[in-house]
């Protein structure tokens, strides 16, 4: 290590740690948001780094001191307060001269601090004379250096003291003190030959490498220790400062070293040029420490800081930093301007501004409560809760904790505190005192209450008009009222304490003992009937017999003479109703939602075919007995009540157990209590059987009555449906001629052939009519377009038309014109109609005018109107228009009519005269567009 002196070293060392210690602080600034870092800046020292420079000074050898600009030891090592008889604390903060025994020389040293400081001079020797502190005098050796920082600014003074008699001015003596400082000192001091290769590194340099002295020396340094991704930019940079021969040192350079063992290591460098005796740069001295630590450290740091700043930023509470004595804030969470009112900054710039929200009944209390956490009493960490008022004079509860924060020493020296926000929970607490309140106000009103309606209960038990009793568990009476004695008690004295079965009736006596005994066991209520002679007169009693309180029982005995009577006559009545619903075929049911349990009169049992003893009726069991082709049909009609409260009436049929088919008619409804409560449907059950046979009989002469109408206007129709049917087959005889003379002339007859097939198509759709009319055939409920039925009718009478010279007007909305009927019976009350009208307008002169109008009449009704302009309807046979074999058409039979409305209402509808018009007749034919069960 060639002119590798201990001050050169030291001289290395301060420059680095004076260095870092400027990083440092400039870290601090960039971590407070001063400034914004560069893009290969520094790294701070954390605080055991910073403790590491002062354990380097007290590593070395001599007598070492830092001191300010004045002279005011800041740090001693060991061997300097050693030479001098201090512990290292009382010599700080001493000046350096008063330790300097004569007064000329304590002159001259200050001069040459001064000298030092102003930069008049680089260095200051002195041989002087110091005091022990048992007053020896010690002969030393002072040597001064400034130390300044990159901007050359005086940042303190540096003393290296050695007592004259041991010290050794010899260059050897100076190679030891190297030696020593070069293996004691905590950084990593490597020398680096202008050839790339290590030629010297000290004992904590082969710990940080990981490695041997002997396997480090002799290594190129760039190959062995540098990453490949730098190693070239710093090799670049080495030869550089060797070929340019610059020997001013480089303060402060970061890159990553490898290991031995590769690991990657971040270190701070300070570099100085070595020169030989005649100048030339044979390599580099480089002062290394390891801030890899460090910068995982300050990584963690930053990390958990904004961490802190998240929580305390996004928690309800507010969170807050203070110095010991409460006179620094140092940190508040953005929730100090939601509770105080006020900004953040405002309470940083002024530590005290926030006392002034406090309400003024609560800051005495919260400022003596502060005083004695300053004074250290943290007995209890709670503040007292305070009141803040608003500016807008909104005021908000708050209550607020805190714990010290201590050092190292044990000295308080944070407070950190949570307030939390508790407006709404003294809000709900003052609402539950005035609830509170309110309750204690209630209580003592009902107190009285009760009081009074005790009085109450005791008037009324005496005045209750049954006879009431309570009895013990061994049978003594223990209170009853006055009422009814002879309805239990025989002439014996009644008393309090008596036992009441000595004093009953003989005739009840072992009934009523049974009865109290089995309630006194089960502790369940029971009831007896009994029956008495009392002067005379036969009365029935009723007594009941329940639980009480503990081992106590409750006696109620009540006259039930009325209510025997009643169930006598209902008896008789029930008798009669059975009696009258087996002669009219009607029986009566009920049905429990809760538990589908049927209740039949003895009528619907004889409707159904069944027995009380062999059939018990439950719903799903009265489905079973129900035709399975109208089942679904029942149990929705039932459903839709349940769910809709809507009433039924319907039909069906039902097979009893010897497999015959019966009809009934049913209707239900649902059942309610007297709070309107559903408790079940009820309903009734007629056999309409016979009904159902006369009314197919009914249908089947109907049927037959409206082929022989239906046979008649065929007769009336006849000329006119022979005229009809008479040209068309002439018109193909004559088209067949034609053809004829055309096949033989060889011309073409493909047009004859089609008018041939129209007139065909014409004649089978005049027969077709003409079969559909004359078929006798039961009731088919179709669905099918009035307008068209209109048509076809019209086309049968058309020569009846041209013949009496009848206009025909027809007005109908095809979207309202689909209706649910039997379409040739329908047809054939319109046939009626439109030939009325014909003989109506027979006798009347030219002008005759046949009206029909289609209309929707409602949402499920079609009304077919067709009126003329006839002479119309005498007033006096308007009532009788519909009744059977009544007309007043000359050779008319007067079935016309009433046929017709037979016929309209077995399709669900209904046929009227509309007596509106004003001339001539009017009918309306109403029909449903659709299956009533659908509507």
């Amino acid at each position: 290590m060639p002119h590798a002196t201990t001050s050169d070293l030291m001289e290395e060392v301060s420059r680095l740690r004076r260095r870092v210690g400027e990083l440092e602080q400039e870290h601090r600034r960039i971590d407070a948001g001063e400034i914004t870092p560069a893009s290969r800046g520094p790294v701070g020292l954390s605080n055991n780094q910073s403790d590491s420079t002062h354990s380097l000074i007290d590593a070395l050898p001599c007598a070492i001191c830092e001191c300010d600009l004045t002279g005011t030891i800041l740090l001693a090592n060991p061997a300097f307060a050693a030479l001098h008889g201090y512990p290292q604390a009382e010599l700080t903060g001493r000046h350096y001269t008063d330790l300097v025994a004569d007064h000329q020389d304590r002159d001259a040293c200050r001069r040459a601090l001064e000298q030092l400081t102003e930069e008049q001079v680089s260095s200051y020797s002195q041989e002087t004379v110091h005091y022990h502190q048992d007053g020896k005098r010690i002969p030393v050796e002072v040597k001064w250096r400034c130390q300044r920082d990159v901007s050359g600014k005086a940042t303190e003074l540096l003393a290296v003291t050695t007592e004259r008699r041991t010290a050794k001015s010899s260059r050897g003596q100076e190679a030891e003190l190297a030696g020593q400082y070069f293996n004691l000192v905590r950084e990593m001091i490597l020398v680096v030959d202008a050839d790339e290769k290590v030629s010297l590194i000290n004992q904590h340099g082969c710990q940080l490498m990981e490695a041997a002295e002997n396997d480090i020396v002799g290594r190129n340094w760039f190959d062995h220790f540098l990453p490949a991704e730098r190693r070239e930019e710093d090799r670049y940079f080495f030869q550089r400062m060797i070929q340019q021969g610059a020997v001013q040192p480089v303060e402060y350079y970061e890159n990553d070293v490898l290991t031995f063992k590769g690991t990657l290591k971040r270190i701070a460098w300070h570099f100085s040029i070595l020169q030989d005796e005649s100048g030339t740069n044979i390599g580099t001295l480089n002062v290394a420490v390891d801030i890899t630590e460090r910068q995982e450290e300050q990584q963690m740091l930053r990390q958990n800081r904004q961490i802190f700043h998240q929580i305390s930023e996004n928690i309800n509470e507010l969170l807050w930093v203070s110095s010991a004595d409460i006179q620094k804030i140092y940190y508040l969470s953005p929730k100090y301007e939601e509770f105080w009112g006020q900004t953040c900054q405002s309470a940083y710039d002024d530590p005290r501004i926030w006392v002034e929200r406090i309400h003024p009944d609560d800051r005495e209390s919260l400022l003596q409560s502060m005083n004695r956490k300053i004074h250290g009493d943290f007995s209890d960490k709670n503040f007292p809760q305070f009141r803040v008022v608003h500016p807008d004079g909104s005021i908000r509860w708050l209550e607020s904790r805190s714990f010290p924060v201590y050092n190292d020493q044990g000295e308080v020296t944070r407070l950190v505190g949570i307030i939390d926000d508790i407006t709404r929970r003294k809000q709900d607490e003052d609402a539950i005192l005035k609830v509170n309140e309110e309750l204690e106000e209630r209580v003592r009103q009902h107190t009285s209450e009760l009081a009074r309606k005790t009085a109450q209960l005791k008037a009324l038990f005496q005045g209750l008009p049954d006879k009431v009793l309570v009895i013990n568990h061994e049978g003594e009476i223990v209170n009853f009222n006055g009422r009814h004695r002879e309805y239990l008690f025989s002439d014996r004295d009644l008393s309090t304490g008596s036992k009441f079965t000595e004093l009953l009736l003989e005739e009840i006596r072992l009934p009523f003992t049974e009865v109290i005994q089995r309630v006194h066991s089960e502790r369940k209520k029971e009831s007896i009937d009994y029956p008495l002679t009392i002067k005379g007169l036969q009365r029935w009693c009723r007594a009941r017999v329940q639980p009480y309180l503990q081992d106590e029982i409750l006696v109620i005995v009540e006259d039930i003479s009325e209510q025997k009577i009643a169930e006598i006559e209902l008896n008789k009545i029930y008798e009669k109703l059975s009696e009258a619903q087996r002669l009219a075929h009607v029986g009566s049911w009920e049905c429990n939602i809760a538990g589908d349990l049927l209740w039949w009169s003895e009528e619907v049992y004889r409707i159904f075919g069944q027995t009380p003893n062999s059939f018990k009726p439950t719903y799903p069991d009265f489905l079973e007995t129900i035709h399975p082709d109208d089942r679904a049909y029942v149990d929705s009609a039932v459903a839709q009540t349940i769910e809709y409260d809507l009433p039924y009436s319907i039909e069906h049929r039902i097979i009893r157990p010897s497999g015959e088919v019966r009809y009934v008619h049913e209707r239900g409804a649902l059942k309610r209590n007297a709070a309107g409560e559903i408790i079940g449907v009820h309903g009734t059950v007629q056999d309409i059987t016979e009904r159902h046979k006369a009314e197919c009989k009914t249908q089947e002469y109907r049927d037959i009555l409206a082929h022989a109408s239906r046979l008649s206007i065929m007769g009336e129709l006849m000329a006119g449906i022979s005229h009809e049917l008479n040209q068309p087959l002439t018109a193909m005889a004559n088209y067949s001629s034609a053809m004829k003379s055309r096949i033989e002339q060889g011309q073409d007859v493909s047009d004859l052939v089609q008018r041939i097939e129209a007139l065909s198509h014409r004649s089978g759709n005049i027969v077709h009519r003409l079969k559909s009319m004359a078929e006798k055939r039961p009731l088919e409920l179709t669905r099918f377009n009035i307008l068209d039925s209109i048509r076809s009718t019209l086309q049968l009478i058309e020569y009846e038309l041209r013949q009496k010279q009848i206009d025909v007007q027809m007005a109908g909305e095809s979207r309202m014109s689909v209706v649910y009927a039997d379409r040739v019976q329908i047809e054939q009350v319109l046939s009626n109609l439109f030939i009325n009208a014909i003989d109506a307008m027979s006798e009347m002169p030219v002008s005759r005018r046949l009206t029909i109008e289609v209309a929707p009449a409602g949402e499920f009704m079609v009304r077919v109107t067709v009126s003329d302009n006839g002479p119309g309807v005498p007033d006096d046979f308007v009532g009788q228009l519909f009744t059977p074999f009544t007309t007043n058409k000359q050779g008319g039979l007067g079935i016309g009519l009433s046929l017709s409305r037979s016929l309209v209402e077995a399709s669900g509808g209904k046929i009227c005269f509309n007596p509106k018009s004003d001339r001539g007749a009017s009918f309306d034919v109403f029909l449903p567009c659709s299956e009533m069960d659908e509507c």
